[in-house]
């Protein structure tokens, strides 16, 4: 009989400074997840500098 409690996962809060914007991220871990925290804030920084480029 299994009787330990599954435990949750406490979120990890990181805060980046990267030039003149400051990202604060939010993570946890998820069972099916399809991509890892490094890959995921590239992703928005990248998105971020798109949407910076395209008002100009």
């Amino acid at each position: 009989m299994n009787t330990q409690k599954q435990k949750t996962p406490f979120p990890i809060v990181r805060k980046y400074l990267i030039g003149d914007s400051t990202y604060i991220v939010q993570a946890t871990v998820k069972k099916h997840a399809t991509e890892d925290a490094v890959c995921k804030v590239r992703r928005l920084i990248l998105n971020d500098l798109k949407k910076e480029r395209i008002k100009q």
